[in-house]
């Protein structure tokens, strides 16, 4: 079934013979658990948003309904970046309108999170995502091991967001947490501490990456 007040076709319905795999993945591509988590997250923005993925969609494939969705969203942090400064607006530099690739993968995983909770010591889900929003911002080469890692963080997001959070898998902010954000700093021109504060948020959320440009593999 599908998530909130969408309605999901069945994963069986997609013909996937011939079908090109991402990173990045696009309109025609074959079903991929990543493109899922994207599904449940864009679905997670809420009734009152406008870019919130509605109707019949199916899980993992960028179908019509989710294009349009993703753009929207792709498009809404782009212009919130430039008028407001809440984020670096950078989606675009490396992912073009309409796909799914590391810029826009690692905005989704970082949309809401509160940088407050994401401190040295913390354990929670949102560990988890500025984890997985790290992997896909500094993986400019991404090898066979590293897409099984990014599927098992897209597993957790997808159940996260299609149980309404009650499905957290909590990841401990430890000295290798510390070490991945002053890489993760270092590589967009923040200032390399190792701790998440607003500027690294919003660097994430607008796509800001190390090696920008290239949106997968």
């Amino acid at each position: 079934s599908g998530g909130g007040a969408g309605t999901a076709k069945s994963p069986g319905a997609v013909d996937t013979v011939a079908k090109k795999s991402g990173p990045p993945w696009k309109s025609g591509y074959q079903a991929d658990v990543v493109v899922e988590f994207a599904q449940r997250r864009l679905v997670a923005l809420g009734s009152k948003n406008s870019c919130r993925l509605a109707g019949n969609w199916t899980p993992g494939v960028i179908d019509a309904n989710t294009r349009t969705s993703l753009v929207c969203y792709q498009k809404a942090v782009v212009r919130d970046g430039q008028n407001t400064g809440h984020n670096t607006a950078q989606i675009f530099r490396t992912d073009p309108e309409g796909t799914l690739g590391r810029a826009t993968l690692t905005s989704l995983w970082a949309q809401s999170v509160d940088w407050k909770q994401v401190q040295p010591g913390a354990k929670n889900f949102q560990v988890t995502q500025v984890l997985a929003a790290f992997w896909w911002a500094s993986q400019a080469g991404i090898s066979d091991d590293d897409l099984v890692r990014d599927r098992a963080y897209a597993q957790q997001g997808a159940a996260y967001w299609k149980s309404g959070g009650s499905d957290a898998a909590a990841a401990p902010y430890d000295n290798s947490m510390k070490d991945k954000i002053k890489q993760y700093q270092a590589a967009v021109g923040i200032s390399a501490t190792g701790v998440v504060d607003s500027a690294t948020v919003r660097a994430m959320v607008g796509g800001s990456l190390n090696k920008p440009g290239v949106a997968g593999r």
